[in-house]
C-alpha cells in the first residue's frame, strides 16, 4: 500500500533530485566556459562517482555489481553515453533546449517504451501531454532565430532522455536497486578513463579549480546522488511515477543560468519550459490518483 509517509518521502527525494538537475546544465555549461568539452566533462562525471562508489563496494562486497550484461546496458542509459550526449548538445543548442528535451521528454519516452516491453497502457493523458510538449518546443523555438547548428544539438539532448529513460525501464525489467544501478554504471564507465588520460592531450585537470568542481558536482552530486535519488524514487512509486519529478528541473533551468551563468531570464524560456511541466503534470496526474494502478507500476 503506498502510504502517505511513503508517497511523502518519495515526493521530498524528487524535490532534491530535480534541484541537482536543474542546476545541472548551467553548472556544465560554466565548465565549457572555461575551456573544458564534452569529453572532460564526461570524465570528471566518472572519477567524482569512483571516488565515492569504489570504497563503498570494497566495503560492502563486489556482489551486488550486476551481470556483465546488465551493467553494460545500465552504463548505456545512465553512463558516459548519456553524459556525453547531454553536455555535448549545450555546445550547440541554447540551455533553454535541453530542459524540454533532454528532461522534458524522458516521462513521455518511458511511457511509450513502457507500453512496448512492459505492456503498460499508454493513455488520453500522454497523448495530451505529448501535444503541450510540442507546443512547448514552438514556443522556445520561437525566442530564438532558427539555426541548424541547434538542430544538432537538439538531437544530442533527445538522444540523452531516450538513454535515461532505458535505464529506468531496465531498473524495472531486472528488478535492481538504486544501489545497484549506481554501482553498475560506474563500474562499467571506468574503462572511459583510461582512454582519456591516455589519449587526451589536455584532461580536466589542466585546470585544477575547475576540474575539482566538475568532479564534486558531475561525480559526486550528479554521478551519484542524483541516480540513487532517482532509482529510489523509481523503487517507490514506480518508474511511470518517478520520473515525474524531473519535469520540475526544466523550470528551474533558466534561474539556475542566471544565478550561476549570469544569464537573462527570458520570458518565452520561462513560458515554454513551464509548459514542460504542465505536460508532464498531464502525463501523470491521473495515475496518481489512482493508487493500486501506481502501487503495481501501471498507467
Amino acid at each position: 500500500m503506498l502510504n502517505n509517509r511513503v508517497l511523502l518521502m518519495a515526493v521530498t527525494l524528487g524535490v532534491l533530485g530535480s534541484l541537482m538537475w536543474g542546476a545541472h546544465s548551467s553548472v556544465s555549461v560554466f565548465g565549457l566556459r572555461t575551456g573544458l568539452d564534452s569529453f572532460d566533462i564526461a570524465a570528471a562525471r566518472v572519477v567524482g562517482a569512483a571516488f565515492a562508489v569504489i570504497p563503498f563496494l570494497l566495503v560492502r562486497g563486489l556482489s551486488i555489481i550486476p551481470p556483465v550484461k546488465q551493467t553494460l546496458w545500465l552504463t548505456l542509459g545512465a553512463g558516459v553515453p548519456f553524459g556525453l550526449l547531454n553536455v555535448a548538445g549545450l555546445q550547440f543548442a541554447p540551455i533553454s533546449h535541453t530542459g524540454a528535451i533532454s528532461l522534458g521528454c524522458v516521462p513521455l519516452v518511458t511511457a511509450f517504451a513502457a507500453n512496448r516491453f512492459f505492456g503498460d497502457r499508454v493513455s488520453v493523458s500522454h497523448l495530451v501531454a505529448l501535444g503541450v510538449l510540442l507546443l512547448s518546443l514552438t514556443v522556445i523555438w520561437s525566442t530564438r532565430p532558427f539555426e541548424w547548428i541547434h538542430v544538432v544539438g537538439d538531437v544530442c539532448f533527445f538522444g540523452s532522455a531516450c538513454l535515461w529513460a532505458s535505464y529506468g525501464l531496465n531498473l524495472r525489467r531486472w528488478q535492481l536497486s538504486p544501489v545497484q544501478g549506481m554501482a553498475a554504471i560506474t563500474i562499467g564507465s571506468l574503462p572511459y578513463l583510461l582512454w582519456y588520460f591516455l589519449t587526451r592531450e589536455h584532461t580536466l585537470l589542466s585546470q585544477v579549480d575547475q576540474g575539482l568542481l566538475q568532479i564534486l558536482y558531475q561525480g559526486v552530486v550528479i554521478g551519484v546522488l542524483a541516480v540513487l535519488i532517482y532509482g529510489k524514487v523509481l523503487e517507490m512509486i514506480g518508474p511511470m511515477m518517478g520520473t515525474m519529478f524531473l519535469a520540475v528541473s526544466p523550470f528551474l533551468i533558466p534561474f539556475m543560468a542566471f544565478l550561476i551563468l549570469g544569464n537573462p531570464i527570458d520570458t518565452g524560456d520561462v513560458t515554454g519550459l513551464f509548459l514542460v511541466a504542465i505536460s508532464m503534470m498531464i502525463a501523470f496526474w491521473k495515475p496518481f490518483d489512482r493508487r493500486k494502478e501506481v502501487i503495481d507500476g501501471n498507467v
